[in-house]
């Protein structure tokens, strides 16, 4: 495990630093494989986002070198697979709650051991359903910010036996899963929930939506009952790809055709 910070190779951080006190920046987790980051604009383009919803925006300059250290300088500490973590926080200053004026980001870059997920797209997985709730705030909703306490609490409660669980906001809105976004097949077309108010828009979630076109795609906002009577669950992110679903709650799921020809078409356009 290598970790950067600010560019340097480094493992220590100030403890004023507000992304500890406040959860006040932004990460990324993104596979690389063979020397190259996957999805790196991808992601790139979410980190800024999430930086920019924060009001602590990187300039031209900044994101020119953060982009150039993880396509190139960072190409030569990578092992054939693992995981990059990227991690942006507004740095040190202000007071309380208010931020500083002046931002002076602290860049964080970890080398991370890859999880091999190959036996649970082969075979799929248990999903439970979450008794933890997500918060909805149009404000937070979409981007990958520090504060990940809601994900943290339901992971605790997630059963031995499951893989993954379901999570709703408090309107019973299905929005994620703990950590992957969720998708079912229902009579041929493909659904998802709409992310506008709540949970993480995944880069695999996006890849799936925009590149995957032999399904109709419906985004939209579904409750628990939508999900009870689908025909194919599966689970995504950047790091498992496409997960099959075989038991939610008291109903046992067939690996479908539809979710084994995404698996092979995005595999495909990897």
């Amino acid at each position: 495990m290598t970790w950067f910070v600010n560019y340097q190779i480094s493992s220590t951080l100030p403890v004023t630093d507000r992304g500890l006190a406040y959860g006040d920046g932004v990460f990324e987790t993104i596979h690389a494989y063979d020397g190259k980051l996957q999805s790196l604009d991808t992601h790139l383009t979410r980190l800024h986002r999430g930086l920019k919803r924060l009001a602590m925006p990187l300039n031209q300059l900044q994101s020119d070198n953060l982009f150039r250290f993880l396509d190139e300088s960072i190409t030569q500490h990578l092992p054939t697979e693992c995981v990059v973590k990227v991690i942006v926080t507004r740095g040190e200053g202000g007071r309380g709650y208010m931020a500083p004026d002046n931002v002076h980001h602290n860049i964080m870059i970890g080398i991370l051991p890859a999880p091999n997920y190959q036996q649970q797209q082969i075979d799929g997985v248990k999903l439970d359903l979450s008794p933890v709730q997500v918060n909805s705030n149009p404000l937070l909703a979409g981007i990958k910010h520090l504060n990940r306490l809601e994900n943290v609490i339901a992971k605790q409660h997630l059963s031995n036996d499951a893989f993954e669980a379901l999570m709703l906001d408090v309107q019973g809105n299905i929005i994620e899963c703990i950590q992957s976004n969720i998708f079912w097949f229902k009579n041929g077309q493909l659904c998802t929930p709409q992310l506008n108010q709540a949970g993480v828009c995944g880069t695999y979630r996006q890849k799936v939506i925009e590149q995957q076109t032999r399904y109709p795609l419906l985004i939209a906002k579904f409750s628990l009952a939508d999900i009870q009577q689908a025909d194919e669950i599966f689970i995504t992110n950047s790091l498992m790809g496409i997960v099959p679903v075989t038991i939610f709650g008291d109903r046992h799921f067939a690996i479908g055709q539809r979710t084994r020809t995404l698996q092979s078409l995005m595999q495909f356009k990897d």
